[in-house]
């Protein structure tokens, strides 16, 4: 049963997006565990003397008062519970959080609880941020277990088209059906080529917790394809790119841009 909110509240958040407003306030999403998503305007935040502006900066865990407004809820005060200080200085970190918390933002509804999505989308934050470099495949993680959570589940286990068993080889993945398609099967025209070794890692993933991903034995190849598979079947999912592929395009540019 979705829990009822007074006139004014008190949740544990994420802040996945927000936008300025006016000449001094901002507009901010707030992703709750207590009340799902809620959208809330921070007054004055963006002025020198705000108290609220150093504890809802973008992926912030916080924990946050709010007051019932009629198309938009009012932000009264935020007490940052957790900081990430890497995700300011570091365009990866940066580009993948934002891809996690725009597949939340974008799959869910407003006043939907779901503390369980919550909970994930605070353990990648905290992966992402963390000394661990194997970050696209903690991404690819929190991809499979968020669309498994949402009800987008890919078919990985026979075939999605006519529920034949995948024979060890190089198959296709349907973004339009929804999983696999064995080799046999026509391909419907956007299928892409999934190979034995990234089924059984999608497979792997979706099975164990967030963050067991860093024990994997992966290659740049795998990393790659897997990516194109899983924002393949995302674009499917929400009908068009997500925002963030042009941060994620502009990081791995700046990466290679690096000297070794």
């Amino acid at each position: 049963m979705r829990p009822q909110r007074p006139q004014s509240y008190r949740a544990e958040a994420i802040l996945p997006r927000r936008s300025n407003l006016g000449e001094a306030d901002r507009i901010v999403t707030l992703y709750t565990r207590e009340y799902g998503k809620r959208r809330a305007v921070a007054k004055s935040v963006r002025r020198s003397k705000s108290r609220l502006a150093g504890h809802i900066e973008l992926f912030t865990h916080v924990d946050v008062y709010l007051a019932v407004g009629t198309n938009l809820d009012v932000l009264t005060q935020a007490t940052a519970i957790e900081i990430f200080p890497t995700m300011s200085n570091d365009l990866d970190r940066f580009a993948k959080a934002s891809w996690a918390a725009e597949v939340v933002d974008r799959l869910t509804l407003v006043g939907e609880p779901d503390p369980e999505l919550f909970a994930l989308l605070l353990a990648t934050i905290r992966l992402l941020a963390s000394e661990d470099e194997r970050r696209s495949i903690h991404l690819r993680q929190f991809e499979l277990h968020a669309l498994s959570r949402l009800g987008y589940r890919p078919h990985l286990e026979s075939c999605v088209n006519c529920g034949g068993g995948l024979k060890e080889m190089v198959n296709q993945f349907s973004p339009g059906l929804g999983g696999v398609m064995c080799h046999g099967c026509d391909s419907d025209g956007a299928a892409l080529t999934i190979s034995p070794s990234a089924i059984k890692v999608m497979r792997w993933l979706e099975s164990q917790e967030i963050g067991a991903a860093g024990r994997l034995n992966s290659n740049a190849a795998l990393d790659a394809e897997l990516e194109r598979i899983h924002t393949a079947c995302l674009n499917q999912v929400l009908g068009g790119m997500l925002r963030s592929a042009s941060l994620l395009d502009r990081s791995r540019t700046h990466n290679a841009a690096r000297p070794v």
